[in-house]
C-alpha cells in the first residue's frame, strides 16, 4: 500500500515538474519576443521622428512577428497575437506617410497590445494550474 503511493507521489511530481517547466518556457519566451518587438518599435519610432526609412524598421517588426506567431501560439491567447500582428502591418502602412498623429497612435497601440500579452501571461497559481 505504502509503495501504490509512493508511485502516486512520484507520479505527481514528475507531472508538476513538467507542467511548471512548460509554462515557465512560454513565460520566458514571450517575454524575450516582447522585449525584442519593443525595441524594435522603439527604432522604428526613432527612424519616423527623425524623418528616416521608418518603413524599413517596420517591415523588420512585422518580420519578426510573423516569425514568431507560432510559438507564441503555443503559449499564449491566438487573438492577441494577430491583433499586435494586424496593428504591426497597419503602423508599417502609415511608417512611409507624413500622418504623425495616425502613426504615434498605431505606435502607442502596439506597445499597449504587447504590455497586454507580457501582463496576460505573468505567472501566478490560478494561470499555472
Amino acid at each position: 500500500n505504502e509503495e501504490l503511493i509512493m508511485k502516486r507521489l512520484i507520479s505527481a511530481i514528475i507531472l508538476l515538474i513538467l507542467v511548471l517547466s512548460a509554462y515557465l518556457t512560454g513565460y520566458f519566451y514571450i517575454n524575450t519576443t516582447c522585449e525584442k518587438a519593443n525595441k524594435m518599435l522603439i527604432s522604428c519610432e526613432k527612424a519616423y521622428n527623425a524623418n528616416q526609412n521608418a518603413e524599413k524598421y517596420a517591415k523588420k517588426l512585422e518580420k519578426f512577428w510573423s516569425d514568431a506567431e507560432k510559438p507564441l501560439s503555443l503559449f499564449a491567447n491566438h487573438s492577441e497575437i494577430d491583433e499586435i500582428e494586424l496593428a504591426i502591418h497597419t503602423l508599417k502602412i502609415y511608417s512611409k506617410t507624413s500622418e504623425k498623429e495616425i502613426f504615434n497612435e498605431y505606435s502607442g497601440t502596439v506597445k499597449t497590445l504587447i504590455h497586454q500579452l507580457i501582463e496576460d501571461t505573468v505567472p501566478s497559481v490560478h494561470s499555472i494550474f
